[in-house]
């Protein structure tokens, strides 16, 4: 089903949204400077830190966070030497930052409808969403890394519409990536790729969310 062309008479019963490139944004460009003030080419960290061999583990809870990181710290450290210390030290203290016109959507959403969080993230997820002051605004939050299976593969939303006891079909999710949205619709759910605010908001109207009062 393609959220996109509308609902064929039904409204939708529960949003699911994704965290990151949803309601939750990265500060990339800093950090760039960052690495790059410490002499690492641009992105270095990330690469390593979501490649094939970590970023799976790391969210499917195979490596918890502390594990994650310390996997990241040796590698980065023996390619560039001490010197990436304190790039190290800021990627790993940055918690990104949230959208403060998507939380206004989500809050609206929740006022109208059940809304959970299903994201790839690894064991610090809830800490991050404590910091960032986000952990109470969803009704449910499903970590992959708690869950053990992630994002795209179609089993993660069987799983979170079995627990939610939600009909796929009347399961709304949005996420930034192509690859996942494919997974939920895959997996029987109505699916948005989010690239703005105001497309998501269309979308979320089409499928009867009462946004009117949203501006």
């Amino acid at each position: 089903m393609d959220a996109d062309d509308g609902p064929s008479g039904h409204r939708i019963g529960t949003v699911v949204f994704d965290l990151d490139g949803v309601i939750r944004q990265w500060n990339d460009d800093d950090l760039d400077d960052i690495e790059t003030a410490h002499g690492l080419p641009a992105r270095s960290i990330l690469d390593v830190a979501f490649g094939e061999q970590l970023g799976p583990a790391a969210v499917t809870g195979r490596l918890t966070y502390r594990q994650w990181m310390d996997e990241i710290r040796e590698v980065i450290l023996a390619r560039f030497g001490e010197g990436a210390t304190g790039a190290l030290d800021a990627w790993e203290a940055n918690v990104g930052r949230v959208d403060v016109d998507m939380l206004a959507v989500l809050r609206r959403v929740r006022a109208d409808t059940t809304v959970a969080l299903l994201s790839n993230g690894t064991t610090r997820l809830r800490r991050d969403l404590h910091v960032l002051d986000l952990l109470d605004e969803f009704d449910v939050v499903f970590n992959t890394a708690e869950i053990g299976v992630a994002k795209p593969d179609p089993e993660v939303f069987r799983i979170v519409c079995d627990e939610l006891r939600s009909d796929p079909a009347r399961t709304l999710f949005i996420d930034d990536l192509a690859e996942n949205v494919a997974g939920a619709r895959i997996a029987g759910l109505a699916a948005h790729q989010h690239t703005d605010r105001d497309s998501t908001v269309s979308v979320l109207s089409a499928w009867g969310v009462d946004l009117d009062d949203l501006g």
